[in-house]
Formats: C-alpha cells, sequence, structure tokens
C-alpha cells in the first residue's frame, strides 16, 4: 500500500514548478538522498491533491474498489477468501521514505524504497469465508483492519516503452512487502449478525493477531502490489521518464 508515495512525488516534483515556484528542484537520476527528501516533504503536504494531468488521484484517504485476499493454502491453518469492495485507506500521508535505490538512466535497473509508517487502516464493507486458526468464520458487514509501525519494501524494475517520441518507464516485477509490528481486526456482522458468536471472533483475531498476519503475510503483500501497481504504472504512463529528473 506503499508504492504511490514515490509515483506522487517523482511526478509532482515537476508538475509543481510552474505552480509552486519555491518548492524544491527535481532530483538528478540515481540521487537517493534527494529523492528521498524530497518525497517525504512533498507527499505529506499534498497527498490529498488530485491531479488529473498525471493520472493521479487522491492518496490519503484512497478509495479502494476492490481487494481480494485469497489465501487458500492445504498446509496453512488460515484459509480464507476476505473481499474489501469500496473501502477507504487511511494513513499514506503520514508514512516515510528512509531509503532508496535505483532511478538511474537505465530503466531496466531495479529501483527499491524504504519506508516506514504509523498506522495503515482499510475501512470500509467486507466479505469473508473461510477458516481461521481451525475455527470456521463468515460474515458480511463493515471491517477495519489496521497496521502499526509499518516497515516495508517496495521494489519494482521496468523497461523502456516509446510513445509519441518520448521513453516511458513500463513497470514490471513490482512487489511489496510489509511487516507491521502489530495488527488490528474488526469484523461487523459476523455469522450473519450473531452478536455473541461475532464478538468472541473478533476477541479471538486479535488475541492471535500475530499468526493470523503471520500467515496471510504473503497473500496481503500479493493483492496490495496488483492495487498499487496499476496506480503507479498509471502515472509513469503519463509521464515520460526523463522529464521526472533534473537535467544534468
Amino acid at each position: 500500500m506503499l508504492g504511490p508515495a514515490l509515483a506522487f512525488v517523482l511526478c509532482l516534483s515537476v508538475s509543481v514548478q510552474a505552480v509552486f515556484p519555491d518548492d524544491p528542484k527535481p532530483c538528478k537520476y540515481g540521487d537517493g538522498e534527494c529523492i528521498m527528501k524530497l518525497s517525504n516533504t512533498l507527499f505529506s503536504e499534498r497527498s490529498s491533491a488530485e491531479e488529473p494531468g498525471l493520472n493521479l488521484v487522491p492518496l490519503d484517504p484512497l478509495k479502494v474498489d476492490k481487494l481480494v485476499i485469497s489465501q487458500g493454502e492445504d498446509t496453512s491453518p488460515v484459509g480464507i477468501t476476505l473481499t474489501f469492495t469500496d473501502n477507504l485507506l487511511y494513513g499514506m500521508k503520514d508514512q516515510r521514505i528512509v531509503k532508496v535505490k535505483g532511478f538511474g538512466k537505465d530503466l531496466t535497473g531495479k529501483h527499491e524504497l524504504r519506508i516506514v509508517a504509523k498506522t495503515f487502516s482499510l475501512v470500509g464493507p467486507y466479505n469473508i469465508n473461510g477458516k481461521v486458526l481451525i475455527l470456521p468464520i463468515s460474515g458480511t458487514g463493515n471491517s477495519n483492519m489496521t497496521m502499526a509501525n509499518v516497515k516495508a519494501i517496495v521494489t519494482f524494475s521496468g523497461k523502456p516503452l516509446e510513445k509519441d517520441g518520448e521513453i516511458f518507464l513500463d513497470i514490471t516485477n513490482f512487489k511489496i512487502t510489509m511487516k507491521p509490528e502489530s495488527t488490528h481486526y474488526h469484523f461487523s456482522n459476523l455469522f450473519n449478525g450473531d452478536k455473541a458468536l461475532g464478538d468472541n471472533m473478533n476477541v479471538f483475531l486479535n488475541e492471535n493477531a500475530e499468526a493470523i498476519y503471520k500467515e496471510t503475510a504473503s497473500a496481503i503483500d500479493r493483492s496490495f502490489s496488483q492495487l498499487f501497481k496499476g496506480i503507479v504504472g498509471g502515472v509513469f504512463s503519463k509521464v515520460p521518464y526523463a522529464k521526472l529528473f533534473a537535467e544534468e
């Protein structure tokens, strides 16, 4: 859930110059320290802004039309299909990039960002079916899944794509790996609204939150990687790669 930070600030760092002439200038190719500082400054200030010209929607809160976490391995004690629809993701404006690698002139090189965040909360309607640590679970209602003190690594590579005489970055191998310090779950209307069963299940989920997240981490990372690859890729497809950086 972290990739758009970079796309937002790299593109915005170019576009804001005409409107905000006192803003920091774009970074040089491969200048990780500059990219990190510029990203954190601009992202915290303008993460709620919409930039139609950059194919960029407001990022905090971010509207999530649909996200599916499917964990079905036979050997796992957690086997669920969890679908979030019309959710809002909160907390992206407070994330901070702490290390940047890549972003040189070679578009095929590996790019990496290390990010920390206080909290990420996904809030809205859900549907769940399956088992959690051998207990059955089902329900449809509203949910809140909050991750606290998150450390994340975003990696991707790319290939050059020529359009209208310009070279764009076509993203490949986009991956997000998240490690929260703790996770909190709340699902309303579990078991067709049976309050006793629902309350007990929510207590059980949070008492075993660490084990549950460990079992579902790969599925969560895959789902959020797919979500944000589309957002980041949309931005990079709009702005030529060379225009994201200062001239040498």
